[in-house]
């Protein structure tokens, strides 16, 4: 299993209005071990695993992005359509 780029890029927005293009599941563990404002949540702490298991080569990258998907809206980060 390939833990490369996601099929779809994630964009969320920061609190400055600055936008962070999400686009594998290395940047996207590193965003949420790194920035992310709520670190308490089931859907942060399942984010955090998924990636993990993807970059493990357990599970498929888009387990990852929905997981990530997740967090994002448990934390009220603003996602770009």
């Amino acid at each position: 299993m390939s833990a490369g780029p996601w099929s779809e890029c994630v964009v969320v927005r920061s609190g400055e209005g600055g936008l962070t293009f999400v686009s594998t599941t290395s940047d996207a563990l590193a965003i949420l071990q790194e920035a992310w404002p709520q670190r308490k949540g089931p859907a942060y702490h399942a984010a955090v695993g998924a990636c993990e298991e993807v970059l493990s080569g357990h599970l498929p990258p888009y387990v990852a992005r929905i997981a990530f998907l997740d967090a994002s809206r448990e934390a009220g980060i603003a996602v770009a359509p």
